[in-house]
This record gives structure tokens, C-alpha cells and sequence, in this order.
């Protein structure tokens, strides 16, 4: 992935990891879920990032670089259950 003329400097990665903070931060978040789309909108992501965090791709977005904590945080916020989130990632027991 290459950075974005709108990227800040540093990590391609940063962000949609602040889009998912910042969503994950949100004290509506959950009422926001529905309309994820409209929420990140507002940031720089691309076409692929962006269909990962509003499609609920959830392995994928580990491979976008999306940290491991927030990615089982934003699957939370979604209402699933804790002991489904490896085999939601795909992750081998």
C-alpha cells in the first residue's frame, strides 16, 4: 500500500487505525454501527480499507495493519461474542 498525498507523515497504517479509535472512542458508538459508512466518511481511507472496517472483514483488517486490540474492540462494539472472535479472524485453535 502506498502512502496518500493526505496521509500524515509516518505509518501508511495510521489512518484506519485512528478511524477505528476514533469510532471505538465514541460515546454512541454502538447506535453509530448502522451507519459506520457515513461515520468514516470523514477519513482518508482507501477504497479497500473502507470496505473492510464498513463490511466487517474482520481478518482483513488485521492484514490492513489495523491493531489487533482494536480490531477485537471494533468487533465488539458490533455485539458479537468474545469466544467467536478467533474463529471470526480465522485464527487456528
Amino acid at each position: 500500500m502506498s502512502a496518500r498525498p493526505s496521509d500524515p507523515p509516518g505509518s501508511p497504517r495510521y489512518a484506519i487505525n485512528r478511524a477505528v479509535i476514533d469510532f471505538c472512542c465514541t460515546p454512541n458508538a454502538r447506535a453509530l454501527i448502522a451507519a459506520k459508512a457515513d461515520f468514516f466518511a470523514a477519513y482518508p481511507l482507501g477504497a479497500e480499507e473502507r470496505q473492510a472496517v464498513v463490511g466487517q472483514e474482520w481478518r482483513r483488517l488485521l492484514e490492513l495493519g489495523v491493531l489487533p486490540n482494536l480490531v477485537y474492540r471494533f468487533y465488539m462494539l458490533h455485539g458479537l461474542a468474545p469466544e467467536s472472535f478467533s474463529s471470526a479472524i480465522g485464527a487456528k485453535s
